[in-house]
């Protein structure tokens, strides 16, 4: 039996009348891909800060999800899952995936709509809070 919190790998679920116009492209420990009609989705789950080989596991699958994205460049793409980075901060991970975006033409659906950015994560008794997710 499992006790306190599990690490680590991704799922994505599909709605049953999307079925039949769904492919799964791809899928590994940390990210998933699959294709509904010309959408290109794409499930990943980077290494949270102080895992061991963070930048290096984080460039692998940013060039893996790079690759599989432009074998299917006809595809609109929507990236999403757990970063596990503050995306406006300049930690070597947020940096690196700016770059990703860049390099994808992709846009943040936060900075689209900067009045609704909220915190994902509150820990009110220790004061803290982010927006990785």
């Amino acid at each position: 039996m499992l006790r306190g919190r599990p690490f680590g790998g991704v799922i994505t679920l599909v709605k049953n009348s999307l079925l039949r116009h769904t492919v799964a492209i791809h899928r590994e420990e940390r990210f998933v891909i699959v294709k509904v009609y010309n959408y290109l989705v794409v499930n990943v789950y980077l290494p949270c800060s102080g895992s061991s080989d963070r930048i290096l596991l984080c460039d692998e699958i940013l060039a893996e999800i790079w690759a599989w994205r432009a074998r299917h460049a006809d595809c609109e793409c929507v990236v999403a899952g757990d970063l596990n980075s503050d995306l406006d901060g300049s930690d070597a991970v947020a940096l690196r995936f700016a770059r990703f975006m860049n390099d994808c033409s992709l846009v943040r659906c936060d900075d689209l709509f900067p009045m609704q950015k909220v915190c994902t994560y509150i820990n009110m008794p220790l004061g803290q809070q982010s927006r990785i997710d």
